[in-house]
């Protein structure tokens, strides 16, 4: 709090001065487009089956998958294999956040899904040679809808938060009679009055879902995802009333609501189109105000001098003979001395000792003049050197807040090297905050400090 309100104050001082500022900071602005083919499988939580009268009621289980013989009404079978799966592909606009790798991503998701209903029922029957266990549909839908996405980068990797809101359209399902329009329908196995009979109702052609997804990305632009995503249908897509008899007697009546309820594991290939990308570095900068032109005055005009009379002309001594001195030599220049600076590797760490700043506050104390002075003096004799500071801070307090401090402090460093006249497309700044401790537990001092790595001789 009180780091902004001097800012603030700053800014008000500068406006009436006539002079205008801005603070030196490096960020990259990146806009694109993603296009993310995705594949997944799913796991189906199991709907609510209510018992409305009798004592026998069909039992349901999480399931992913069917294979196995299905038998069709008139007695003949068929092997199928049936999976809960979806396939489709994402396209977003993806942005980044000024001060940070963060990311805001909103876009478009359409994916054809499968998905297996199975109701296990409570006893086992015959049915023209067959024994019957279970019932079993595959459904069929094209679902589609708006996403929006958080990111949260470390360097090439990072997690992601998604939340969708889809439409899920029905196209048809997969019974043992085989594939079937989506309509209400009756039908059932009954022999020797012993079987069951099914009867389905408030048929929906469409559903809609809030899917929830968290996961995680390698990659900086393209890569790999994995996620887990929690589809949660707004209503039921049909409703089932089944009966069971036992040798001509009613045992049970069961009413279930089938639902999309299903989680999802996914795996996406994310494809970067990068549209605009910018490195922005400011630098600070003074406007003096012009001077005011100068009033033009009249010269006064010069009197005419009086004619000087001639005097004779005098004979003149001769000049005296000129001595020669011998030659000096220019004396030797001295030899630079050698600097701890030298001997720094390209992308190496060095930690730059000696510098000093105000408690929680990024204003370098007169201390740290001499190390610093000493680092301007080694870039200016060394004109082709590049270098990154790199800002770090102790694991105390708001994590946010350790971030911006260790980037204002490197800013801070930048700007006295500027100042002493090292180019400022020589200085890159990069804050860490707290994510890089060199000792633990906190508080510990090693851990708040700025390190110079050279990226290029």
């Amino acid at each position: 709090m009180k780091t902004t309100t001097l800012k603030f104050l700053t800014l008000i001082v500068g406006i009436s001065t006539c002079t205008f500022s801005v603070t030196a900071q490096n960020y990259t602005r990146q806009r694109d487009w993603v296009v993310a083919p995705l594949y997944g499988i799913g796991l189906v939580i199991p709907s609510r089956i209510t018992l409305l009268s009798g004592t026998e009621a069909p039992s349901n289980a999480w399931v992913s998958s069917y294979r196995g013989e299905l038998v069709k009404s008139d007695g003949t079978t068929y092997t199928r294999n049936y999976r809960t799966s979806l396939w489709g592909f994402e396209t977003y606009y993806r942005w980044k956040d000024r001060r940070s790798d963060n990311r805001w991503s909103i876009g478009l998701s359409t994916a054809w899904q499968r998905q297996v209903f199975k109701l296990n029922h409570p006893f086992n029957f015959e049915y023209k040679g067959h024994n019957l266990v279970s019932t079993v549909w595959n459904f069929n839908y094209l679902r589609t809808g708006l996403m929006l996405r958080r990111t949260w980068m470390k360097e090439w990797a990072g997690t992601y938060f998604q939340l969708g809101g889809y439409y899920s359209t029905l196209f048809y399902r997969n019974t043992a009679d085989g594939r079937e329009k989506m309509e209400e329908l009756t039908g059932g196995y009954i022999e020797g009055g012993t079987g069951n009979r099914t009867k389905t109702y408030n048929l929906q052609k469409g559903v809609p879902l809030i899917v929830p997804e968290i996961g995680m990305v390698y990659g900086e632009n393209s890569g790999i995802e994995f996620s887990i995503a929690y589809y949660h249908p707004l209503q039921s897509v049909i409703q089932a009333e089944t009966t069971f008899y036992r040798d001509n007697l009613t045992v049970g009546v069961s009413n279930t609501n089938v639902s999309q309820r299903v989680l999802m594991f996914n795996v996406k290939l994310p494809i970067a189109f990068v549209s605009k990308r910018k490195t922005i570095s400011r630098e600070r900068k003074e406007a003096t105000p012009k001077p005011e032109p100068e009033v033009k005055r009249e010269k006064p005009k010069k009197e005419p001098k009086p004619k000087r009379e001639r005097k004779p002309i005098k004979e003149r001594a001769p000049k005296p003979e000129k001595k020669v001195e011998p030659e000096i030599k220019p004396a030797p220049k001295p030899v630079p001395t050698s600097t701890p600076y030298d001997a720094a590797l390209i992308n190496k760490p060095m930690i730059m000792d000696n510098l000093y700043f105000e408690l929680t506050k990024s204003d370098l104390l007169e201390s740290s003049h001499k190390e610093l002075d000493q680092v301007a003096e080694w870039m200016r004799a060394n004109p082709s050197v590049e270098i990154r500071l790199e800002g770090h801070t102790d694991k105390i307090g708001d994590a946010e807040k350790n971030l911006i401090l260790s980037r204002d402090r490197v800013n801070a460093v930048r700007e006295y090297l500027i100042r002493k006249g090292v180019s400022s497309a020589r200085i890159a700044t990069k804050g860490y905050g707290d994510t890089r401790l060199v000792c633990k537990p906190s508080p510990c001092e090693k851990n708040r400090r700025v390190e110079m790595v050279v990226t290029k001789r």
